[in-house]
């Protein structure tokens, strides 16, 4: 079982049962072993009576004075019994009418306690007593049937155990709430995570009870250095592309100098290098450039977003007067890093104004599961070389004709949010299409 509140319910639930069960076990023992004592007095007390009752005759022999005893005694098959023993003489109640209860005789101070099968099959709780009264000895066993005891007893097990079936449904109830209310902090971390993902937040704000407390401050620290990390990443990279375009300046004027002018092949092979390692810088800047101050994990607004980078596009290719056109559905959202989506975005669209003769066009569906195409009007790139482009790994801008550039980027960004990226030739402008599919959103 994976969920904390099931755990939590089934554990609680099994300890209150056992509890319950065990405590219905105590109650019943105790109840059953305190009526049985009850009843052993009162059985004593009886037998002390009948030897109150019990006298010698002119004849010497023992007899009971029955006006002096319960009528229960007189009425055959009662439940309650009695035997007197007296030497030879044996004295039984007129309730055992023609039967008997075996009982031997006792010396002066024994006593037994007996469970035997009585007169009409009835189980019999029989206390006997060894006396002693005028020199004369006297055994008194009284008995009394347990059918009726053994049968409240049951009843109130029954209503107890009812009583108790409802106990622990309303501790159930209870339990549930509680548990409820136990978990809420977490669904509130919860709520909190979710805004993280909008771009609604940059931190944990629920505090939570004391156990979680740690948890969430450590949270909130990775998501600080995560944060921090990223940035400071991101301006090391526009810094050393800077620093390197510094010394590139300066290794081309140095293959400038007369000392060079005699050794033209190194020259060449200088301005290649530098040509080369500022193309790389460039693409770097512009990446810089695209991605400016965004935040990660912040709320994207893609209408404010789109329109500011086509701004820099045109920025970047004013001497070419590109036009770009761009369109977002009512109601799509990005759920992710804002950073992801403009160095996406911003990689598309500097490939497609690149290559493009004028024309390049954004749109931007799907809702929950958005979907950007990029188009433009040029060369495009010929239709057995568009697999080429999606495989994993790609690198080589020149190794595609006419598009290339900062696609691998594109490709890299687009498999870690398991999206799909596709290529074809532009219906509408005929150069080539990018379209990247992201998958819906799980709750």
């Amino acid at each position: 079982m994976h969920s904390l509140k099931g755990r939590l319910s089934w554990s609680i639930t099994l300890s209150l049962v056992l509890l319950l069960l065990l405590q219905w076990l105590v109650v019943s023992y105790a109840i059953n072993k305190l009526s049985e004592d009850q009843l052993i007095k009162r059985l004593e007390h009886e037998g002390e009576s009948l030897l109150a009752s019990a006298r010698l005759n002119a004849s010497n022999q023992l007899e009971i004075d029955a006006q002096r005893l319960s009528a229960i005694y007189q009425r055959p098959f009662s439940g309650n019994y009695y035997v007197v023993i007296s030497g030879q003489q044996r004295l039984i109640s007129r309730s055992l009418w023609d039967t008997d209860i075996s009982v031997t005789s006792l010396a002066a101070g024994e006593q037994q306690l007996i469970y035997r099968q009585g007169p009409e099959q009835q189980s019999l709780l029989i206390v006997a007593h060894g006396y002693q009264k005028q020199t004369l000895p006297i055994t008194i066993a009284i008995a009394e049937n347990l059918g009726p005891l053994k049968a409240s007893i049951e009843r109130f097990q029954l209503i107890y155990a009812a009583i108790s079936l409802l106990g622990l449904i309303l501790l159930l109830a209870i339990q549930r709430l509680m548990i409820h209310r136990a978990l809420l902090p977490l669904k509130e971390m919860q709520s909190d995570i979710a805004k993280l993902e909008r771009g609604e937040a940059d931190q944990i704000a629920s505090k939570g009870p004391e156990e979680i407390a740690p948890l969430i401050t450590e949270l909130n620290h990775l998501l600080h250095t995560v944060q921090q990390k990223s940035k400071r990443s991101r301006e090391s990279l526009g810094n050393l592309a800077h620093a390197l375009k510094t010394k590139l300046t300066l290794l081309n004027q140095t293959a400038e100098r007369a000392e060079i002018d005699g050794l033209p092949e190194i020259r060449t092979s200088i301005y290649a290098v530098t040509a080369s390692l500022d193309q790389i810088i460039e693409r770097e800047l512009k990446r810089a450039r695209l991605v400016g101050n965004a935040k990660p994990m912040q709320q994207v607004d893609l209408k404010t977003e789109i329109a500011q980078l086509t701004h820099t596009m045109r920025m970047i290719y004013q001497t070419k007067t590109v036009n770009i056109t761009w369109e977002v559905a009512e109601g799509t959202r990005f759920h992710g890093d804002g950073e992801d989506l403009l160095e996406i975005l911003g990689n598309l669209l500097d490939n497609a104004c690149k290559w493009c003769a004028r024309n390049v066009s954004l749109t931007v569906t799907g809702n929950e599961a958005p979907i950007f195409v990029v188009e433009d009007d040029g060369p495009g790139c010929p239709v057995h070389e568009l697999n080429s482009l999606t495989q994993r790994g790609f690198r080589a801008d020149e190794t595609v004709a006419g598009s290339g550039l900062g696609l691998a980027i594109v490709y890299d960004i687009a498999n870690s949010y398991e999206a799909k990226l596709s290529f074809s030739r532009s219906a509408a402008l005929g150069g080539l299409r990018v379209e990247i599919r992201f998958s819906p959103r799980i709750p």
